[in-house]
């Protein structure tokens, strides 16, 4: 559930920043780099937006803010795809002919 308004944002965001704080130093203790560690959770952030949101692409990119070529983008480049099946609204190609 989304905090209401920007007070609570900060404040779970505030949060967040603390449990990160924890994760990173495990993290850096293990030899990760930042480049590794920043893959790693985009792409689990990146997939979760999409499974919260039923395999939708459009959805989750909105919930994401960022366009769904992006998030399409990110995808590709972790490795990832939609589950068999799932496909963005609007993503089916058109032949021109009707019905």
């Amino acid at each position: 559930m989304t905090p209401a308004g920007p007070t609570g944002r900060r404040e779970s965001l505030r949060e967040l920043g603390e449990a990160f704080a924890t994760v990173a130093s495990a993290l850096l203790e293990r030899g990760v780099r930042l480049e590794e560690a920043v893959t790693a959770f985009e792409g689990g952030y990146v997939r979760t937006a999409v499974e919260r949101c039923g395999g939708n692409l459009s959805q989750a990119a909105v919930s994401l803010g960022i366009h769904r070529n992006t998030l399409r983008a990110k995808l590709h480049r972790n490795g990832q795809r939609p589950a068999n099946g799932t496909r963005a609204a609007g993503n089916g190609h058109r032949t021109g002919r009707s019905g």
